[in-house]
């Protein structure tokens, strides 16, 4: 996260914040990286130094204007005039970090080794939910070689009860 996408997502919480506006403004923000993703060449037009401001701030004008809130076509304006596009993804991760904490909610990635049974997902994330007094939102995902368990990541921790964590830890002991 560069301190620019920081800054930026920090004024649009404010903003947004201020009216009211946190899920409008996230919906907002999908629908402009949407558009960006599927039209890379956009993307490009919009930070383009050879392409003067004024043009610039007229095609981002054209493709957004009354289609997303006003506090974030102001801060879409300002990026692009400061040459700033490049921080647009950073800035709407931080966003939605910003909105997430605000509303005392967090994402925890569950990593297994096959995918969990809808038992085993809601007690993780009741588990979660006392151990961290937060409404927990599970972002599940498979990866086959931690062989079984789980492995958590959530607000800069990790809880790892894989097999394969298990094992590495008896291979240091027998190393060590």
């Amino acid at each position: 996260m560069t301190t620019t996408s920081k800054e930026y997502a920090e004024a649009l919480f404010e903003l947004a914040a201020g009216e009211n506006a946190l899920a409008e403004t996230s919906d907002g923000l999908v629908t402009v990286l949407s558009a960006l993703k599927q039209n890379p060449e956009y993307r490009a037009l919009l930070a383009s130094a050879a392409i003067g401001k004024a043009d610039r701030l007229k095609a981002l004008d054209d493709a957004f204007e009354g289609k997303v809130p006003k506090v974030l076509m102001g801060v879409l304006r300002m990026m692009v005039s400061r040459g700033h596009v490049s921080a647009l993804d950073g800035m709407a991760r931080e966003y939605e970090e910003l909105t997430r904490d605000y509303r005392g909610e967090s994402v925890a990635r569950v990593l297994s080794a096959v995918p969990l049974k809808e038992t085993e997902a809601v007690a993780i994330r009741a588990e979660l939910e006392k151990r961290f007094s937060r409404n927990i939102t599970l972002s599940c995902e498979i990866d086959p070689t931690l062989i079984g368990g789980v492995r958590v990541e959530i607000e800069g921790r990790v809880i790892d009860g894989s097999i394969r964590n298990k094992l590495e830890q008896i291979k240091d002991v027998m190393n060590g």
